[in-house]
């Protein structure tokens, strides 16, 4: 099983890049959900709640829109909330794409992450796809997306300016500046470049129809 990662800023359209990768056989790990699943794990909800304060809780669980307004409006907050999350993160990820290698099920897995650069230890992989756009557009795409204001959606960007040169170590960069379909045939480009079987194509050792 070959492993690659998708990573890039906020809005760029890694999701829109993992879902099309899933669509031609890939098993996707997904960042932002095991960032999810760990900010429910009593330990490192706890740790949040001591360093955000009760404020950022909803029903005993981390309200991530609370916590994303104060993180993403200061960098030593977001600092903070990388410092307590980032090693778990790439422990879990790194577990989830060992478990797909020994399922044995799917020629490609798929790691879409945006901080992966910035983890202390990040799961080894064979490929980085950078996924990236112009700010602006990015910020646009965002409040869209997530209903959010203009200045909401700037911030969120803006928060992620410092690890522009952190992506320029990427294998591959795609830049998603135009319709979704420029961003798919990109990545079917790179599929086949990649040495990867069509969707359609049987498995090395499975008979043909």
């Amino acid at each position: 099983m070959r492993r690659w990662v998708v990573t890039g800023p906020i809005g760029s359209g890694k999701s829109l890049a993992s879902r099309h990768l899933a669509q031609r056989g890939a098993a996707i790990v997904d960042g932002d959900a095991l960032g999810h699943e760990l900010l429910r794990r009593p330990e490192i909800r706890d740790a949040v709640v001591r360093d955000f304060g009760s404020g950022v809780l909803e029903a005993g669980e981390i309200d991530r829109s609370a916590l994303g307004a104060i993180v993403f409006a200061d960098q030593a907050a977001l600092a903070r909330l990388n410092h307590l999350t980032h090693v778990p993160l790439g422990r879990l990820a790194s577990q989830r794409l060992a478990e797909l290698a020994a399922a044995g099920r799917h020629v490609l897995a798929v790691f879409e992450a945006a901080v992966y650069f910035l983890l202390p230890s990040p799961p080894a992989v064979d490929l980085v796809v950078v996924v990236t756009a112009p700010a602006a557009l990015r910020a646009e795409r965002l409040a869209r997306a997530r209903g959010l204001a203009a200045a909401a959606a700037r911030a969120r960007v803006a928060a992620q300016a410092d690890w522009e040169p952190l992506w320029r170590r990427a294998d591959r960069t795609i830049v998603n500046d135009g319709p979704s379909r420029q961003l798919t045939h990109a990545l079917d480009v790179l599929w086949r470049a990649e040495g990867l079987p069509d969707p359609d194509s049987p498995r090395r050792g499975e008979p043909r129809p």
